[in-house]
C-alpha cells in the first residue's frame, strides 16, 4: 500500500515567541483556520487512505497530534522521545511501517511546517512520483520547488538528466544538491533554470530504503532497530543526530526530482510568514488582532489581549504574547533563534 509520514517533531525556534516548545509552530494556526499539520494533513488525504497516515512527533505532542487529527490511528503516531534529525526519524518511520505492510510505498518525510498553495498541483505530482516508484523501486524521489526567486536561505537541487515523463510530469535524475547559497550563486543558479528549491520531501519503496541504510547509514539503522525492541531514552539518544540528506540520498546514484510550481513556502521565519500573509491580503501590512496604524507598510504585527499601535515605521515584525513581545527588524528575523539560545543560556525556560 501506499503511506504518508507526516514530519512533526520540530519546534520552530525562529518563530519565537509564538511558537513554543509547548505548542511549536506545527500545531499552530499560522495561516486560515487550520493548523499547519491539519493542513499537511488535508494535502495527502485525497491521495492516501487515513488508515495509512503516519506521523511522527516528539512523546510530549502526542496529545496534540490525536486532538488534532483524530482521523489517524493513534497507533500510527510514532514518537521520539528525543529529537535526533530526519535520517533516525525517517529510519524509525520506516521500520514501524514495514513491520505492517513490508511492500509498502512510503511518503516518507513530508513536513508538517509547510505552505503549500497549489494543494492540486502538490497532489499530481505526488500521485506521478508514486507511479514512478512503483515501476522503478529501485529510485529515491524528491519533490523540488521550482523556485520564485534568488533565496539564499534555501538548499538546491541541480537536475540532471531526464529519465521519463509519467502522468504528463517529467522526472529528473538529480546531479547534485548545493547548501543554501550567497547572493550572486542564488542568482545564477535561478538563471540557469537547472535548479530547484529543496523542499526536504521524498518518496521511496520502504524495503529498498532499508538496504539504503544497511549500505550508508548502519550504526543509524542498527541502533533505531534496538530502540523499537527497548525503547529507552538512552538508546535512543545515542543514535547519530543527521538530516536525511547528508546520511542517505546525497550518496545516492539513483535518487530523481520532480519539478514543480506549487506556491511553496517552509515558513522559516517571522519574514517568510509575513510574505505569505501579504500575497493573500494583497497588502504590505499585515495585522492579526486589535491594531491602529498610521504611515506603517511591509509589516507584520500580530496582537494578543492589547491593542497595539504603529506610528511611522516600516520593516518590522511585532509579536505580543502573554508574556513576551517581540520586536524585530524583518532583515534580522534569523537571529531569532539566538535570543532562544540566549534565553536557554539564562535559565529561563518558562519562557520557552
Amino acid at each position: 500500500m501506499r503511506h504518508a509520514v507526516i514530519m512533526a517533531g520540530g519546534t520552530g525556534t525562529r518563530l519565537w515567541p509564538l511558537s513554543r516548545k509547548s505548542t511549536p509552530k506545527q500545531f499552530q494556526k499560522l495561516i486560515g483556520e487550520r493548523t499547519l499539520l491539519q493542513q499537511t494533513y488535508d494535502r495527502i488525504r485525497g491521495i492516501i487512505d487515513p488508515e495509512q497516515v503516519w506521523v511522527v512527533t516528539g512523546e510530549q505532542y502526542k496529545e496534540l497530534v490525536i486532538e488534532q487529527l483524530p482521523e489517524i490511528l493513534a497507533a500510527h503516531i510514532i514518537t521520539e522521545p528525543v529529537g535526533r534529525n530526519t535520517a533516525p526519524a525517517t529510519a524509525l518511520a520506516t521500520l514501524s511501517i514495514l513491520k505492517e505492510d513490508p511492500e509498502a510505498v512510503l511518503f516518507g518525510l513530508l513536513p508538517a511546517d509547510h505552505y503549500v498553495g497549489k494543494p492540486k498541483v502538490f497532489a499530481e505530482a505526488t500521485k506521478a512520483v508514486f507511479s514512478f516508484i512503483e515501476q522503478h523501486p529501485e529510485y529515491v524521489v524528491t519533490i523540488g520547488v521550482r523556485p520564485t526567486e534568488p533565496n539564499t536561505g534555501l538548499g538546491y537541487i541541480k537536475m540532471g538528466d531526464k529519465l521519463e515523463s509519467i502522468q504528463k510530469r517529467a522526472i529528473f535524475h538529480v546531479e547534485s544538491f548545493h547548501e543554501k547559497p550567497n547572493q550572486i550563486t542564488a542568482e545564477e543558479f535561478v538563471t540557469s533554470g537547472e535548479y530547484l528549491w529543496n523542499g526536504g520531501y521524498y518518496l521511496f519503496n520502504g524495503a529498498k530504503m532499508i538496504e539504503y541504510y544497511e549500505q550508508l547509514a548502519p550504526e543509524i539503522l542498527r541502533t533505531v532497530g534496538e530502540y523499537i525492541e527497548d525503547p529507552t531514552v538512552e538508546l535512543y539518544n545515542s543514535v547519530s543526530s543527521e538530516p536525511i540528506d547528508k546520511a542517505i540520498s546525497e550518496k545516492l546514484s539513483n535518487l530523481a526530482v520532480i519539478p514543480v510550481e506549487m506556491d511553496w513556502s517552509d515558513i522559516g521565519n517571522w519574514a517568510t510568514l509575513h510574505e505569505i500573509l501579504s500575497e493573500q491580503g494583497k497588502s504590505t501590512e499585515v495585522v492579526i488582532g486589535d491594531s491602529i496604524s498610521d504611515k506603517t507598510s511591509n509589516t507584520l504585527v500580530m496582537g494578543g489581549s492589547k491593542l497595539i499601535v504603529t506610528v511611522g515605521v516600516k520593516d518590522i515584525v511585532v509579536i505580543d504574547t502573554d508574556d513576551v513581545i517581540l520586536i524585530c527588524e524583518k532583515g534580522s528575523v534569523q537571529d531569532v533563534k539566538k535570543i532562544v539560545e540566549q534565553l536557554q543560556e539564562q535559565g529561563r525556560e518558562h519562557l520557552l
